[in-house]
């Protein structure tokens, strides 16, 4: 009944699988594919922007919240005077009764 072939291999037949096969997404046009591809690259480009952006934005901030304890400390020392228990240079504790 086939003669052992169950589909002839004619033009209508191939024009038919290649019809399925793209519009079931399995084939691509070249053009289709290299857009992707650039879309992609260009994406990982950006996010290796943004890690190395962060990664500095990062250390920034490290460095910018020991500038600020050392501000603090700096401004806390001069507006309120020696902090209790200290010793002054060359007299007595601040928190004693002498020290008046």
């Amino acid at each position: 009944m086939f003669n052992g072939q169950l589909f002839d291999y004619s033009a209508p037949t191939l024009l038919g699988i290649a019809v399925l096969l793209l519009l079931l997404g399995l084939l691509v046009p070249r053009k289709y594919l290299m857009d992707k591809e650039r879309e992609a690259e260009r994406w990982r480009k950006a996010y290796e922007a943004e890690r190395t952006a962060r990664a500095i934005s990062d250390a920034q901030t490290a460095e910018l919240l020991e500038l600020t304890k050392t501000t603090y400390e700096l401004l806390e020392s001069t507006l309120n005077g020696p902090a209790q228990g200290r010793h002054r240079p060359g007299g007595a504790r601040v928190d004693s009764p002498t020290a008046r």
